[in-house]
């Protein structure tokens, strides 16, 4: 897989974390929920570029 492909894998889950039916599924503790997701979220997409870099300076 290249990270063309991950980036949109990635926003793909995004979409799903964040739309209706698991908002719905969550409602109780929604602040909870989003919370801890999208930190979770966050800390993914950050690894992924930090991954994606040192992969690209060792072709360098």
């Amino acid at each position: 897989m290249n990270s063309k492909e991950l980036w949109i894998f990635l926003f793909l889950i995004g979409l799903l974390l964040f739309n209706w039916p698991l908002l719905f599924i969550f409602r109780i503790s929604l602040p909870l929920y989003l919370f801890i997701v999208w930190g979770l979220f966050i800390i993914t997409v950050g690894l992924f570029i930090n991954t994606t870099l040192k992969k690209k300076a060792k072709d360098v």
